[in-house]
């Protein structure tokens, strides 16, 4: 099964081959996914794939053991951050870099307070924890708490106060094979209300392209997201998004390559927005270097301390 879910298959086409209920290949996917560790399809073919680059190292490797000395052998190259990416997640691998990606991040929050807004004001608090929570998981690649997301009405909720954050929703559902829940919220996305915000065509754009690259393998839908990953503008957050799923789509077409090398892009997205802000005097991480102090109690039994260690180790 999950040879054929890396190769893009989808349940009823699992089912098909194995002669099984569509059903019954969602039951079977689901305790699948509890046997690896792992919470969705996506996070599923990531495993796999990393476990059949694992055996083929390992092969390679007794291949070379065997018809060359050992000090012959380069030493492994270093592991850039793509490729610690796909070992891992891009949440892991991004690190405390993730806050200078998507919206409600550092850039917004240091552009909010020279605006002057009041940073303490709790409903604006709010919307923002909500907003990096949601690109937390979409980084994480967590996408199976986003069908009853959508099936609680909060795609609509999303939608009135932050359509971006409502088009990173439909970007997880679509990744995380929600196919049904994905094509109510696209169609949602899509109405249009006098005098309320609503998805951008850009951003519709986008989420059709990811759905027709992972449902129908399109090469120009690829294409399609490839431009708008690559767009230069002030929507930094739009192009960001768009290599977010471009890097999914490539993980779902078995093409591990572009897909590190987009991760790799992504992080250079966000080390601009780190220097960029540094650039204007913030100093968005660690202001201070230093170690702290211990109490000053402690300072003066260092001594005493270090002798009765010594004491104890003779």
């Amino acid at each position: 099964m999950l040879e054929m879910l890396a190769r893009g298959a989808s349940t009823r086409e699992i089912a098909h081959a194995l002669g099984y209920k569509e059903g019954t290949i969602r039951v079977y996917l689901h305790d699948l996914y509890k046997k690896v560790g792992v919470s969705n399809k996506t996070s599923a073919v990531i495993w796999y794939m990393e476990q059949a680059r694992a055996t083929s190292r390992r092969t390679q490797a007794a291949t070379t053991a065997a018809s060359v000395p050992a000090e012959a052998t380069d030493p492994a190259p270093e592991e850039d951050f793509g490729t610690m990416a796909l070992r891992t997640n891009l949440y892991t691998a991004l690190g405390v870099m993730n806050q200078f990606l998507g919206s409600h991040g550092r850039l917004w929050e240091v552009a909010n307070r020279l605006k002057g807004n009041d940073a303490r004001d709790p409903e604006h608090d709010d919307r923002r924890r909500r907003s990096r929570r949601l690109w937390e998981a979409l980084f994480r690649g967590d996408f199976s708490g986003m069908k009853r997301a959508v099936e609680d009405g909060e795609g609509a909720t999303l939608l009135a106060e932050s359509p971006t954050d409502a088009v990173v929703l439909g970007v997880m559902l679509l990744v995380g094979g929600f196919s049904g829940a994905a094509g109510r919220h696209l169609t949602l996305l899509s109405r249009r209300t006098k005098g309320a915000r609503g998805a951008s065509a850009k951003e519709q754009a986008l989420l059709r392209a990811l759905r027709d690259a992972l449902v129908d393998r399109s090469e120009g839908a690829v294409a399609c997201l490839h431009v708008l990953a690559t767009e230069t503008g002030p929507n930094a957050v739009q192009r960001q998004l768009a290599m977010t799923a471009l890097y999914y789509t490539y993980i779902a077409h078995r093409d591990p390559d572009r897909a590190r090398r987009t991760a790799n892009a992504l992080w250079v997205e966000a080390e601009n927005t780190r220097q960029h802000l540094q650039a204007m005097g913030e100093r968005p991480l660690a202001r201070d270097a230093a170690l702290p102090e211990p109490a000053a109690s402690a300072r003066k039994g260092v001594n005493t301390y270090l002798k009765a260690v010594a004491l104890e180790r003779d």
